[in-house]
């Protein structure tokens, strides 16, 4: 096997000389084909993103109206004393969080090919994704009583 020769490197594509360049330097978020610190929409989902739109605004409008008025009817009747009460508080605001930030990030995710929300969000958005299992709910609201 021979050793690279300097002619060698002259046969490398300028593009790609480039992004091997940004990488050595430590630039992030940049490709061989362009800039990826801002997002780009998929093409797949170029034509009908609106749909999407509309599909997770629903959702998440329902959601979070529907679980404020949980908070607000146990809060006016003041039915949080009892347990069973106090965990519906709990659960219905997990939820709003959950419709509040997961639904659009998750549905950011979906529609853009590269990740711009950092580093933290990018550990942090499966622990927030995963939601906990009715049955752990039941054996934590029996542990309580």
């Amino acid at each position: 096997m021979r050793s690279p020769t300097l002619g060698d490197a002259r046969a490398i594509p300028e593009e790609f000389m480039q992004a091997v360049m940004h990488v050595v330097l430590g630039e992030k978020n940049y490709s061989a084909t362009g800039d990826y610190s801002a997002p780009h929409l998929k093409p797949v989902v170029a034509r009908i993103y609106p749909l999407f739109i509309l599909l997770y605004a629903i959702p998440t409008a329902v959601g979070l109206t529907l679980n404020v008025l949980i908070v607000v009817y146990i809060s006016k009747y003041r039915l949080y004393r009892d347990v069973t009460h106090a965990f519906l508080v709990n659960l219905a605001v997990c939820h709003c969080v959950q419709s509040a930030f997961v639904l659009p990030i998750t549905l950011m995710v979906m529609l853009i090919k590269n990740w711009v929300f950092g580093q933290f969000l990018c550990f942090f958005l499966p622990l927030l994704q995963s939601d906990i299992p009715p049955e752990k709910d039941g054996w934590s609201e029996m542990a309580q009583k």
